[in-house]
């Protein structure tokens, strides 16, 4: 899977493994991460240079979008690589081992679209942190703007780090009942953990090494949550959906290889417009949940 890939891009992957890399090492241990949480909100800015166009056309190639559909424009979803060393550095404040942390969730408001060859503006912040007792949730957001000044995409990141074991698995709340139909369908490939870390950066073992994705209770890697989104994405653009507006969950890993994956859009929308969304397995697992419009 390497050799699929130049190897060139891995410097251009610099930026995300150095921060991720650096934010994990870090607060590994007691010794070095951050011995208190900091007044929330906490603010930090980041220039992003422009992003490479073949490193582009390779990740637009992967997600299944057809190539003239970014001509001029990146996909929102490539936040997976902009965006990555800004929420790595917001994490790193929080005082808790990332290590263990989790991708629970993200909202994404599209305002405008970033263009090809321009660079990005990042407002980052560590908005809220949690701690239950069993876990710490985390969320941050990131404001991307364009050379202009002009907001072009607010994302909302959730992620949770466990303290200890459950006490018990709480109800989940009732929820509306909608009719779903399929829009479209992908396939979920052995080698698509690496292939994604080759074109976004992140290296997480988890998506990448099959020996250490050998020894977690799925057998095998799983797919990184922004790669399930970025996939499920462009099978509603070529079902002929727009997306300005997403909101998803992942609620069960996606072990690698996995076939026939199934984008299931409701039949009506909701009061507030939304159309609710669900990734679903051949066997019928649900993996992300979510809605838009």
């Amino acid at each position: 899977m390497l050799a699929d890939y130049p190897l060139k891009y891995l410097a251009l992957h610099w930026p995300n493994i150095r921060s991720m890399g650096w934010a994990a090492i870090r607060n590994a241990t007691p010794i070095t991460r951050p011995g208190t949480l900091p007044e929330l909100p906490v603010h930090h800015s980041m220039h992003v240079p422009a992003l490479n166009n073949e490193l582009l056309d390779q990740y637009v190639a992967w997600t299944g979008a057809p190539a003239n559909r970014y001509r001029t424009e990146m996909p929102a979803h490539f936040c997976s690589h902009w965006a990555m060393p800004m929420l790595a550095k917001l994490g790193s404040l929080a005082p808790y081992n990332l290590l263990s942390l989790l991708n629970q969730g993200l909202r994404m408001q599209i305002h405008k679209p970033l263009i090809r060859d321009e660079a990005i503006a990042l407002r980052g912040s560590l908005m809220d942190v949690s701690d239950d007792g069993d876990k710490v949730r985390i969320h941050t957001r990131v404001q991307a703007s364009n050379p202009k000044g002009e907001l072009a995409i607010v994302i909302d990141s959730y992620s949770t780090v466990p303290r200890a074991k459950p006490a018990g698995k709480s109800k989940p709340a009732k929820r509306e009942e909608y009719e779903f139909n399929t829009a479209g369908s992908w396939d979920a490939e052995e080698e698509d953990g690496l292939a994604f870390a080759m074109l976004t950066g992140d290296f997480n073992p988890i998506h990448t090494i099959k020996a250490v994705g050998k020894r977690t209770r799925f057998k095998s890697c799983i797919l990184h949550g922004f790669g399930q989104l970025a996939r499920t994405w462009e099978v509603l653009h070529n079902a002929a959906y727009s997306v300005a507006d997403l909101d998803v969950r992942w609620i069960k890993p996606l072990p690698l290889p996995n076939a026939g994956m199934q984008v299931q859009t409701s039949t009506m929308k909701d009061s507030e417009g939304y159309t609710q969304l669900r990734l679903a397995a051949a066997d019928g697992t649900l993996h992300m949940v979510g809605r838009f419009k």
